[in-house]
């Protein structure tokens, strides 16, 4: 009895406090909101690192010579009634003749096609167009030009509401086929059959839909060039965006290699200052050649994402690719792609001579030599020499031994080299007024690879043993033309295993170190490579040093500098940085992929280097350090998107729980307090994880449309804790836009 006495009071007493223990251990506060605040926090360092440690603007202005003018051009009515609030207009400057011209509609130039954006503007022409007006005056006195056009959507926000993108198709596809009437008349064969396509943004994919239209003639169209497109996209804001997306992709997987074989598609993106469109979503699958404005050759500077069709070096170069294309008898763009490809593969990505690219004479195949020049043997392994005002040809003759295991690799790194051919084999050599010379080579110079710096300056790679072995060279020889000023050409022998170097990433938690990987550089020493093993996700971000520990004195009136190229071996992508004594020079390169690592390539690609191009003047500490920063940058360049279904998800599950208590206690809890006390990673990460793998499934996937997380596994940017990581990142974020909610209610 006494027990059982004992005992009923006790149940009765926890039966009675049971909904108040209930809803106190409700109440309480969990860990989990602090480790979003935690993680937002980061992600906030992530925020000021795109936007305060972001390069500067390094593009030059463009200018025109003359005021602009945008002429509308007339549509069919029947066009106009379908599409009232778009528009065609040709690209003229200034008054007189040329203006009259355009507004009678009497063209006689190659038709170029602009299409804009996003909220873009049809004048964003107007610095291509320009730049070749200017060119075609400067080069033939107009005789050969391009006329460009241009269509205004009347700055749509086409990323925002796909269902225009339909429409501005359509659009272009009429305005196609008006401009090439506006040619009918001329002679035949010298009239235009196709236009060239420049798409900004959106653009870009506007141009590449054309094809989708079932009227529309393939033909019309030979070339592409996108800037800044995002070729997969940033957000999917509605269904009729994911359809348009789909269509595109779909259609020119299946037809690239048949009815789009004549297209010749470059794809530029504008780098790590473009956070609007990272460079990584640019990279396209059918393109001829993916390349970001950085790793552009004679342009590399990153721009953003309206910069990219006013910067003056690129615009240059695109100008320049596209007159080089012009047929010298048709006068029109050649219908040859395969030297479409090379002119712009010459232009964007290897130019090893002069600003025209012409095959036949670019790098004539063998010189002969002047042997009453100035010749010398150049016998030391590292080698700088300095010519002033050249008053003679010049031969420096390098010996190749392939006996020595230390000379086995030649790097000729020339600053204010003026001559495209400078670089040639030697197979034999005999003695002229007793000095050793070689009366004829065979030319090297189109290995050559502009590079950047302060002035002009190329740099070639040989090896040496293939020299011997392959071509039975003898000597390498150097030259450098008469009436040549200041020029300077340094040379290194080396063995490449002494200066390639892989070595492996530090973890991220040992960001507070420096990593030394080279203690010491080797006096004299112009190249080295270092390969950063273990690079393999965007979200990684480390910094790689050089810094100069002790030079020699010079006596240039312009000093040298070095050269640290942080280099991506599967995207056409590469950042620099100059290498340098003073304050001017961080002598730091940021080490962080812009393009992520193709899924199953790790057996298959080379890891992520740094070329440096050293000073033969100073030796050099080359050391590593993970970056946490630049890391949480990465997560907000790459991961972003992410972070608005993670805040609604939070906001979902506040509601559900505000919602159960009305039910249980009859009175809705504040928003902070379930915040604080209810919410979970464990009710939303792990069942979208179970509900994205079973519609990942054989039957499912067939129905439903690919999950995020299917879409980040499948592009290689996924990692084991992104989804929680988001997830407490949105967490983090709705706490605190709740706080500034009711903060701005209790001051207003």
């Amino acid at each position: 009895m006494t027990e059982n006495e004992e005992t009923i009071p006790e149940e009765a007493e926890a039966e009675a406090e049971t909904p108040a223990d209930t809803e106190n251990k409700q109440d309480k506060v969990k860990p989990v909101v602090f480790i979003g605040l935690f993680i937002t926090a980061l992600l906030g360092l992530g925020v000021f690192d795109i936007f305060l440690n972001m390069e500067p603007n390094g593009c030059s202005m463009t200018y025109m010579f003359e005021y602009p003018e945008y002429i509308n051009m007339k549509l069919s009515e029947e066009v106009n009634q379908t599409f009232p609030k778009y528009r065609l207009l040709a690209y003229g400057e200034g008054e007189g003749m040329n203006i009259e011209k355009l507004k009678a509609e009497k063209f006689d130039g190659i038709p170029v096609l602009f299409i804009p954006g996003n909220s873009g503007s049809h004048k964003q022409v107007r610095s291509l167009a320009s730049v070749a007006l200017r060119k075609a005056i400067d080069d033939s006195e107009f005789k050969v030009h391009f006329d460009y056009f241009t269509v205004d959507f009347g700055e749509e926000y086409s990323a925002l509401y796909g269902g225009v993108l339909q429409d501005q198709v359509k659009f272009v596809s009429h305005s196609i086929e008006r401009i090439l009437q506006l040619y009918r008349g001329r002679k035949p064969g010298q009239g235009p059959t196709s236009v060239v396509l420049v798409g900004h943004s959106l653009g870009g994919l506007i141009a590449k839909a054309l094809f989708t239209e079932p009227e529309f003639s393939p033909s019309l169209v030979q070339v592409i060039i996108t800037l800044a497109t995002p070729h997969t996209p940033v957000v999917l804001m509605d269904k009729e965006t994911h359809d348009f997306y789909t269509k595109i992709d779909t259609f020119w997987a299946d037809s690239r290699a048949a009815s789009l074989s004549h297209v010749t598609l470059v794809s530029i993106g504008g780098g790590l200052r473009d956070v609007q469109v990272r460079a990584g979503l640019t990279q396209d699958t059918h393109a001829d050649i993916n390349i970001n404005s950085n790793a552009a050759a004679s342009v590399w500077v990153s721009t953003d994402h309206q910069c990219i069709v006013w910067c003056k070096q690129l615009v240059l170069s695109i100008n320049r690719a596209l007159f080089d294309m012009i047929g010298p008898i048709s006068k029109q763009i050649t219908m040859d792609n395969k030297l479409r490809k090379d002119i712009f593969h010459y232009h964007l990505l290897h130019p090893s001579g002069g600003k025209e690219y012409d095959p036949d004479n670019l790098h004539p195949a063998t010189m002969t030599f002047d042997m009453n020049g100035y010749w010398s043997d150049i016998l030391k392994r590292q080698f700088t020499f300095s010519k002033g005002n050249v008053t003679c040809n010049h031969y420096s003759m390098i010996k190749i031994a392939i006996d020595d295991p230390k000379q086995r690799f030649l790097t000729l790194d020339a600053v204010r080299m003026s001559a495209d051919d400078w670089v040639f084999g030697c197979k034999v050599t005999k003695v002229h007024k007793n000095t050793r010379v070689c009366e004829e080579g065979e030319n090297l110079s189109s290995k050559t690879s502009i590079i950047p710096s302060k002035g002009k300056r190329k740099a070639i790679h040989l090896d040496l043993l293939e020299m011997k072995q392959k071509f039975g060279y003898t000597h390498i020889v150097v030259h450098t033309p008469v009436y040549t000023e200041d020029t300077r050409v340094n040379i290194d022998v080396y063995n490449p295993r002494e200066r390639s170097i892989s070595y492996a990433v530090p973890k991220w938690i040992n960001f507070w170190r420096q990593f030394t990987v080279v203690e010491k550089t080797v006096q004299g020493a112009v190249f080295y490579n270092l390969s950063l093993t273990g690079i393999d996700h965007p979200w990684q971000a480390y910094v790689v040093k050089a810094d100069p520990s002790k030079c020699l004195s010079q006596d240039e009136v312009q000093p040298h500098c070095g050269l640290a190229m942080f280099i991506t071996p599967w995207a056409n992508d590469a950042t620099q940085t100059l290498l340098g004594q003073g304050e001017n020079f961080t002598n730091s390169i940021s080490a962080k992929l812009q393009t992520s690592r193709p899924p199953g390539s790790n057996d298959t690609t080379e890891t992520p280097q740094v070329h440096f191009y050293l000073d033969p003047a100073c030796t050099y500490t080359i050391t590593v350090y993970p970056s946490i920063p630049q890391m949480m940058g990465q997560m907000i360049r790459f991961y972003a998107p992410l972070l608005l279904p993670c805040m609604v998800a939070v906001i979902i599950l506040i509601i559900a729980f505000q919602m159960r208590r009305i039910e249980s206690s009859q009175y809705c809890q504040s928003t902070l307090l379930t915040l604080l006390s209810a919410v979970s990673p464990v009710n939303v990460v792990l069942p979208s994880r179970m509900v994205a793998y079973l519609l990942a499934l054989g039957p499912l996937a067939a129905i439903f449309p690919k999950t995020d997380i299917e879409i980040l596994q499948s592009s290689g940017l996924d990692f084991g804790v992104l989804p929680i990581m988001m997830f407490f990142a949105g967490l983090g974020t709705v706490f605190l836009l709740t706080c500034l909610a009711w903060g701005t209610v209790l001051l207003c």
